[in-house]
């Protein structure tokens, strides 16, 4: 079917005023908990946020965290330290991946001998075997895409990106909890946008891109009604950080985005009156997104990224053609050849047919290939005339 940007506009308003995703896990409360399986005595609240982030990564339901008691606020500190625990490392099962994996806790504050001992209870989404299951399926993803091996930060993070809203449907079974997780979004190929962003985001930082997910609302400006809870994402790029929602461009399977690498003042120009709104309902374990810190952490581009312009045999739009254009039309042969997802736009389909025969495919890496070594001994000769010879 076909249609103009008005007419997708209109028919994403549609869909999106539909798309409200339960609520996210609700707040921690202060109460006693049973006996802790483990305990751990800490010197430092750094040591302690270190420890509890690895029993999350554990899934160990009940431990125990023991510090020095310094006077300060006894169930700030037992919030705090779980923030902490949270906090960005640059690791794909860390951050905020960890923060979306833990469906609720419990913390028991007491006091014993100038000690304070906080004994936390906690459950999560998935099981640490689904969560193996994941990081196995996760491996064989990266590789049968080559991810890993894309050359430049734009291409790898279209490329996920598209594997993403081309792959993954939007569940509409709110009321499963797996349906929130990384795992149900990969292994069984459906989730609502919290497994949606959190698998991107652990695909994101394993291929080395800085990320957030990002909480908060969707409001109807028209009818000035809130429409529910959301997640997306935004993502570094070339100093900048842009915005992303891979659950509302899924509508599109991964051949049109109007939620990619927006900027604050046109995230939500495809459909204006469906707005995005950062918001912090859990200001204990969750980053306050308008606070002063978080603005100058991660700098929000006023506007969209402008895509790399391409041109026949230049496919990462660097305005060169040599070995990296060769190897990305490589790649994406062999993603074809095994039925998998095109990683390119339909721009860049084009100018990799180089011998256009309606095909990209490994004689097209060949020819790039071999122009690039005849231009790199001097010669000026261009790619059309070097094909015609070539004939």
């Amino acid at each position: 079917m076909k249609f103009t940007i008005k007419a997708a506009a209109l028919m994403l308003a549609a869909v999106l005023a539909l798309a409200a995703p339960a609520p996210l896990y609700a707040a921690a409360e202060q109460s006693s908990v049973s006996e802790a399986a483990e305990e751990y005595v800490c010197a430092s609240d750094s040591e302690a946020a270190q420890i509890i982030r690895q029993s999350l990564k554990d899934h160990s339901e009940e431990f125990t965290i023991e510090l020095p008691d310094n006077g300060e606020d006894q169930k700030e500190k037992g919030f705090q330290l779980v923030y902490d625990a949270f906090g960005e490392t640059g690791s794909g099962t860390e951050g905020d991946y960890l923060r979306f994996s833990v469906h609720g806790f419990k913390c028991g504050l007491s006091k014993l001998d100038g000690k304070l001992v906080m004994k936390y209870s906690f459950t999560y989404y998935t099981t640490l075997e689904e969560e193996a299951a994941l990081t196995d399926k996760l491996k064989e993803v990266m590789s049968e895409n080559n991810f890993s091996s894309i050359t430049g930060d734009y291409n790898k993070i279209r490329s996920i990106y598209q594997y993403i809203t081309s792959t993954v449907q939007y569940s509409e079974d709110e009321e499963d909890d797996y349906a929130f997780t990384a795992y149900s979004a990969l292994i069984r190929g459906s989730a609502v946008c919290q497994g949606v962003t959190q698998l991107l985001y652990r695909m994101y930082n394993d291929c080395g891109i800085p990320c957030r997910i990002i909480a908060g609302k969707t409001y109807d400006i028209t009818n000035d009604a809130e429409r529910g809870n959301h997640v997306w994402l935004i993502v570094k790029l070339d100093g900048l950080y842009y915005y992303l929602d891979p659950t509302w461009d899924m509508k599109f399977g991964g051949k049109s985005f109007y939620y990619f690498l927006k900027g604050s003042s046109d995230f939500d120009s495809a459909a204006p009156r469906l707005m995005h709104k950062a918001t912090n309902d859990n200001q204990k374990t969750f980053p306050d997104y308008s606070s002063e810190s978080f603005v100058a952490d991660y700098p929000i581009s006023n506007e969209a990224y402008k895509s790399p312009e391409y041109s026949p045999g230049d496919i990462n739009g660097d305005k060169l053609i040599d070995a990296v254009d060769a190897s990305l039309i490589l790649a994406e042969y062999a993603r074809l050849s095994t039925g998998n997802y095109s990683s390119f736009s339909s721009t860049q389909s084009v100018y990799a047919d180089v011998d256009r025969s309606g095909t990209v495919d490994a004689v097209d890496a060949s020819t790039v290939l071999a122009y690039y070594a005849v231009i790199s001994n001097g010669s000026n000769l261009t790619l059309s005339d070097f094909i015609k010879l070539g004939k």
